[in-house]
């Protein structure tokens, strides 16, 4: 259950990050990225519920090809 709020957090900390549009900003794609690599693992280890896990995943690549876009 504690990761579940870990990422909530981490998801509300980068939409804030990005929608402020700082400096900064980019950093937030690495916070979703932390955020949803937690949650695949607890979905697929912890409660094996592979609809959420795939969801996760598909979001682990919008985040990464958002590091892509800003940070290269």
């Amino acid at each position: 259950m504690i990761y579940k709020w870990i990422a909530t957090v981490s998801f509300l900390f980068a939409a804030v990050l990005l929608s402020s549009n700082i400096d900064e900003s980019r950093i937030g794609f690495v916070i979703f990225l932390y955020g949803h690599t937690l949650l695949a693992f607890h979905f697929w280890f912890k409660e094996r519920d592979y609809p959420m896990f795939t969801n996760n995943v598909m979001f682990l690549f919008v985040d990464m090809y958002g590091i892509k876009q800003w940070f290269f």
